[in-house]
């Protein structure tokens, strides 16, 4: 708009020149008048123009950046939004695929009341290895109840309240389950080492048990059903001046991923 301005001024002032100097054309040549005229509104022009040139191009500049600026935090915005959306699509597919898995092996396994829970949180000292679910006495858990995931065991309730109730999983030192190996049938006491590990003890070094071989729930106390998977066997190892074997097993169920679990409700036979 100033520059606009500017223009009109000055073309007003070049064409009251040119009458000027038109007039007075008997004293000067007229050509030589007008290229002076030509050449005294260039000078002009550039001397009194620029710097509006300059300051509305600096203008123009700044508030190109302004709405960049503005582009650009709209566009942030934008793909946070997207993101955050994206990763509650993820979680949702996760917690239906864990849903589904839950409700296959409920299906499969019809000969067991299963009650569903999920964790509420774990013990994260590296002492005792517990968790706590979001059921308790109100919902049918009870004190030494078996808990197991569709992947395998878990552990057994040692704490119950109304509401909630805490578990001791397999790979704690305190926990020890009744065993035996699937295929050959050799039993032994599962016992947690602390880690993510388990032994399985009081095999006799003479047995014969290789790496790879899966380790069930043999029934024996009433805790846990027979059959129920709960790890297979990563190492052996075998001294002859030792009784027993030293037998690391893997538990099948990752215990630092645990979200959705079952109690078994059922009253267990005690096997022969």
């Amino acid at each position: 708009m100033v520059r606009s301005n500017t223009r009109i001024f000055l073309l007003t002032c070049a064409a009251a020149l040119i009458l000027v100097l038109l007039s007075t054309g008997r004293h000067y040549p007229s050509t030589l008048g007008i290229s002076y005229i030509r050449e005294g509104y260039y000078i002009f022009d550039k001397v009194i123009t620029s710097p509006f040139s300059f300051v509305a191009e600096i203008w123009d500049t700044y508030i190109g950046l302004v709405n960049t600026s503005r582009e650009n935090k709209e566009l942030k915005k934008q793909v946070e939004t997207l993101r955050v959306r994206s990763m509650t699509l993820e979680e949702l597919k996760s917690e239906n695929r864990r849903y589904r898995a839950m409700l296959e092996f409920k299906n499969q396994r019809q000969d067991l009341s299963l009650i569903p829970a999920n964790l509420l949180s774990h013990d994260i000292t590296l002492i005792f290895k517990t968790a706590v679910i979001d059921k308790g006495f109100n919902s049918g858990f009870r004190m030494d109840m078996a808990i197991l995931s569709p992947d395998g065991v878990v552990g057994k309730v040692v704490s119950v309240s109304p509401r909630t109730a805490q578990i001791l999983l397999i790979t704690d030192p305190n926990s020890a389950i009744p065993s035996v190996i699937e295929s050959s049938r050799v039993k032994g006491v599962i016992k947690g080492r602390g880690g993510n590990l388990l032994s399985l003890e009081y095999v006799r070094s003479t047995e014969d048990v290789k790496v790879g071989d899966c380790v069930v729930t043999s029934g024996l106390l009433g805790f846990f059903p027979s059959g129920l998977k709960i790890g297979y066997v990563q190492e052996v190892k075998k001294d002859a001046n030792k009784i027993f074997a030293d037998i690391v097993v893997k538990p099948y169920v990752e215990m630092d991923k645990i979200e959705g679990i079952f109690g078994i409700a059922q009253n267990m036979e005690v096997s022969d």
